[in-house]
C-alpha cells in the first residue's frame, strides 16, 4: 500500500498537482496535503511558574510561557516551537503561528513551519514601549545617514 501510494503522489507531483512540498507530507503521513493546516494544527500557549532564582522572583514569580503545536489527529505528539519569559516575544510567535496556521495548506505548513522551521522573524522584535526600540531606530538612522555619504562621495 505504501508504494501504491508513494507512486501516486510521485504522479501528481510530476503532472503538477502537487508541489514537492505537498508530496513528501503525503508520503509521510497519508494525509490530503491541500487541506487546510488550521485542519490538522493548533497553536496553543501553555504557561508555568519559573523556578525562582532570586529573593524578587520569590516575592514576584515570573512565568515561563511555551508554544506548542498539537496535532489534532493525534498523529504525533505536541510539539513545543518556543519557550520564553517574554510576553511579547511568545505573543508574536503565536500570532505569526496563527496567521500561517490560517493561511497555508497543511503540506506547505509542514514543509514551511514544522520541518524547516526558521524563528528569525520575530528576534528583533521589541514592545512599543521599549527604550531599545529607540535606540535601534537611531541605530538604523544612523547607518543608511552613513551609507548615504559614502554613495555621494
Amino acid at each position: 500500500m505504501m508504494i501504491i501510494r508513494w507512486i501516486t503522489g510521485f504522479f501528481k507531483t510530476l503532472v503538477n498537482l502537487w508541489d514537492w512540498q505537498e508530496w513528501s507530507y503525503y508520503t509521510k503521513t497519508g494525509f490530503d496535503p491541500k487541506m487546510p493546516a488550521s485542519q490538522r494544527w493548533e497553536a496553543f500557549v501553555k504557561v508555568s511558574d519559573k523556578v525562582p532564582e532570586t529573593e524578587a522572583e520569590e516575592v514576584m514569580p515570573v512565568k515561563n510561557r511555551r508554544v506548542f503545536l498539537k496535532d489534532k489527529y493525534g498523529q504525533a505528539a505536541d510539539e513545543m516551537i518556543y519557550g520564553s519569559t517574554d510576553d511579547y516575544k511568545v505573543d508574536a510567535v503565536m500570532e505569526q503561528y496563527e496567521k500561517e496556521l490560517r493561511s497555508r495548506t497543511a503540506g506547505n505548513f509542514y514543509a514551511t513551519m514544522i520541518v524547516n522551521r526558521n524563528l528569525d522573524y520575530f528576534h528583533n522584535t521589541r514592545p512599543p514601549d521599549d527604550p531599545m526600540s529607540e535606540a535601534l531606530d537611531a541605530d538604523r538612522k544612523y547607518r543608511e545617514e552613513q551609507a548615504r555619504r559614502n554613495r555621494e562621495q
